[in-house]
C-alpha cells in the first residue's frame, strides 16, 4: 500500500496539469483501479513474490504511465517505479 501512495502522491505533486497537459489530473480513484488491477490477478499466476512485484509495477504503469505525453515525464515515472 505505501508503495501505490508513494507513486500516486510523487506523480501528483510533481506532474502537474498544464494547458497541454490538462489530462494530468490524478485523483484517489487512481489508487482504487491499481488495487482493483492486482485484486483481480489470478491466484494461479501471481503466488511468488516476484509476480506479485510485476503485477503491481505493470497496473502503476496502466494508470499512471498511460496519460503521460512526453518522454520526461515517462522517463520521471519509470525511474520513480
Amino acid at each position: 500500500m505505501n508503495g501505490v501512495l508513494f507513486i500516486y502522491n510523487s506523480v501528483k505533486r510533481d506532474l502537474l496539469p498544464t494547458p497541454s497537459k490538462s489530462h494530468y489530473t490524478f485523483n484517489l480513484r487512481d489508487i482504487w483501479k491499481v488495487f482493483q488491477g492486482i485484486c483481480s490477478g489470478n491466484p494461479k499466476y501471481t503466488g511468488d513474490p516476484t509476480s506479485m512485484i510485476k503485477l503491481w509495477y505493470h497496473e502503476n504503469m496502466r494508470i499512471f504511465y498511460d496519460r503521460l505525453t512526453t518522454e520526461s515525464d515517462r522517463t520521471y515515472l519509470a525511474n520513480l517505479l
